[in-house]
């Protein structure tokens, strides 16, 4: 992970011939949405979801807030990032004021399973990538649940454990094996059932991941330009950690899931 991440964004925008002045959301979502399949995932995870001005979103696991802005941006309404990195949440703020988006997006530094919200405060509560950095699974579910309005809607889009097999690190959420705490698909649905979600949805996303990375590794091998924006979170193995994260999908030692649930 770079200590420089606004900085190196900037440029790598302005390499572009686009003046900092004229920097748009899509633009700087190149280099802020690192969850598989990035900007365009998202778009569809959210296509179905009835949001306004009026709407409290929060957003699990930020990162640098790519996600918060494209909900803020599509619907005017008021997102909440939360992180565990202190430079992901600088970065976050500063691209959001960048894209004047900071009147609609919120960032803090914090622990998702202590949050610092009340109960029944949002009525949309996003994740994406994050739950396999977290050991306690049941306090960040149960968090998530107290926050979350009546009737809210708890989105995710996550790797999950499919087997035993042996998985080669680094992998794009950890360099040592030691970080890791990936649940199955069959335990997530223990922990929605435990705590008393109701099931809306849930999609595999594994071919669709798969797809993606297979042609996304092809093109950064011919032009390693495009991984500037994956370095820049990942740090300079990220190419490395992609593709272990594509031969665990092969492999079927991981797959990718996203599904729906409410309160």
């Amino acid at each position: 992970m770079k200590s420089n991440q606004y900085q190196m964004i900037l440029g790598a925008i302005e390499k572009m011939d686009i003046s900092q002045v004229d920097i748009t959301r899509k633009q700087t979502s190149a280099y802020d949405e690192f969850h598989v399949r990035g900007r365009a995932v998202s778009e569809e995870l959210f296509s179905q979801i009835e949001l306004d001005c009026n709407s409290q979103v929060l957003d699990l696991g930020c990162g640098l807030g790519g996600t918060c802005r494209m909900l803020a941006e599509k619907f005017g309404c008021q997102v909440s990032g939360i992180d565990y990195s202190d430079q992901h949440i600088e970065t976050a703020k500063s691209l959001s004021k960048l894209v004047n988006l900071d009147d609609k997006t919120e960032f803090i530094q914090g622990d998702a399973t202590q949050l610092p919200y009340p109960a029944d405060h949002f009525d949309l509560i996003i994740t994406q990538h994050v739950q396999m950095c977290i050991t306690d699974k049941e306090k960040l579910y149960s968090e998530a649940k107290r926050v979350l309005k009546k009737g809210g809607r708890f989105i995710y889009y996550d790797v999950l454990k499919k087997n035993e097999g042996t998985l080669i690190f680094p992998l794009p959420w950890v360099d040592d094996e030691v970080f890791s705490f990936l649940i199955s698909s069959e335990e997530l649905e223990n922990k929605r059932c435990s705590l008393d979600f109701k099931k809306i949805d849930s999609e595999d996303q594994s071919q669709k991941g798969l797809d993606f990375l297979s042609s996304f590794i092809a093109k950064a091998n011919d032009k390693p330009a495009i991984l500037t924006g994956q370095k820049i979170l990942m740090g300079d193995n990220a190419l490395e950690k992609i593709t272990n994260l594509y031969q665990a999908l092969k492999d079927e030692t991981v797959s990718l899931e996203s599904g729906v649930w409410i309160k």
